[in-house]
């Protein structure tokens, strides 16, 4: 009888003080925006401690894929506008609105310039001089790559109910 309530005890103090998030096993992975990659340039170039904090942990951003070297896409640029939008309609992004994606392994999705991809890697904030893909303030490494359907990247504004008709 004492044993049952030893073993009830310590499962009890167990739930209570072990955080919910690791019993369950979930683990929300920050979300990046090229919002705030914008915002954290100041004028001289250096990026803010914000976003200097989350370098070296792992991140989640969506973006529009812009090739840039490799055809099995193990690197490319992940940007705010698509590769169309670039040339056609939009100013051209900088490097506050750019991200250098270095995937895990090969990636093994259809590519369309006008479809919305999540990323998740980790990232790397600050400017790095590479000779072979030349410079970058923001990187992320090891990613993963998917499809991100729905995906709104563009803040939207609240659209006013329509007014009802008699």
């Amino acid at each position: 009888m004492i044993g049952i309530f030893r073993v009830c005890l310590i499962a009890t103090l167990f739930v209570a003080f072990v955080p919910t998030g690791l019993l369950a096993g979930s683990y929300e992975i920050p979300r990046l925006t090229f919002a705030q990659l914008v915002d954290s340039i100041r004028a001289d170039s250096e990026v803010t401690q914000t976003i200097k904090s989350y370098s070296g942990k792992e991140v989640a951003i969506h973006g529009f894929i812009i090739p840039a070297g490799p055809p099995d896409l193990s690197f490319f640029m992940l940007s705010r506008v698509s590769a169309l939008g670039n040339y056609c309609c939009e100013v051209p992004v900088g490097q506050d609105e750019t991200v250098y994606v270095f995937a895990e392994k090969e990636v093994k999705i259809t590519y369309d310039p006008l479809r919305i991809f999540r990323i998740v890697g980790v990232f790397e904030a600050g400017m790095r001089a590479d000779p072979t893909i030349g410079p970058s303030l923001f990187r992320v490494r090891n990613a993963r790559v998917e499809e991100a359907s729905g995906a709104k990247i563009f803040k939207v504004g609240e659209m006013p109910a329509a007014a009802s008709r008699p």
